[in-house]
């Protein structure tokens, strides 16, 4: 069920962090999954879940494993002859698309607040993500942020502190004056937690520009 949302104080907010994959662009975990096990890499959801995943793939998502070592370590689980370019092609099945709607919505949020976009990511979705983006809106997308900021470069996820004091560290947010959007409960509650203004979205149940009404932001 979704749940409760209730109005913020919109007056000390400055800053809007979105979360990307959920919040702005449609996923597909089980789109993956599939694909894995008709590569014979059984039981792939252990691995690789929504809200939940293994320590290789925080790795990737830190920078901490290279992409060549992480798609070589997936390869040895599935079945003899797979190449390396089918499981770059089965990791990146998740990757649906930008949501159609969210373009204008950005523009919108942009023109009223510093708007930051924050996700756990790794450099061979975002490769993948930011060429289709690219492909099918232009430059409008990326425009729309000042800082794109991604967990692979910034060498720390959501919800661990450190992700959020390093943004704010890095990209002079102000805690206080922050409102940020995720449609995972653990990063939300980490966002809270480090003193920002934080919203669970659940995009099944809404799209995002009646969050943020329900948020109290009406004129959009």
């Amino acid at each position: 069920m979704p749940s409760t949302i209730l109005p913020i104080d919109w007056r000390p907010i400055r800053h809007v962090i979105l979360d990307f994959g959920g919040v702005l662009y449609r996923i597909d975990h089980r789109a993956t999954a599939s694909a894995f096990h008709a590569l014979g890499f059984e039981r792939f959801e252990s691995l690789y879940d929504h809200g939940r995943q293994s320590g290789l793939m925080d790795d990737l998502e830190c920078g901490i494993t290279s992409e060549g070592e992480f798609l070589l370590a997936l390869r040895n689980r599935c079945r003899g002859g797979t190449s390396i370019e089918d499981v770059k092609n089965a990791w990146n099945a998740v990757l649906t698309g930008l949501r159609p709607e969210v373009v204008p919505l950005l523009k919108k949020l942009a023109s009223r607040f510093d708007l930051l976009l924050f996700s756990n990511t790794n450099a061979l979705h975002a490769e993948f993500f930011e060429r289709q983006i690219l492909a099918d809106h232009g430059k409008a997308f990326g425009q729309t942020f000042r800082q794109i900021i991604y967990s692979h470069r910034l060498g720390h996820r959501k919800p661990n502190a450190r992700a959020y004091q390093e943004v704010e560290r890095q990209f002079g947010i102000a805690p206080e004056a922050t409102l940020f959007i995720d449609d995972t409960k653990v990063n939300v509650l980490g966002a809270t937690q480090s003193g920002w203004t934080a919203a669970h979205h659940e995009p099944d149940h809404m799209p995002l520009v009646e969050l943020l009404r329900q948020l109290g932001l009406e004129d959009l």
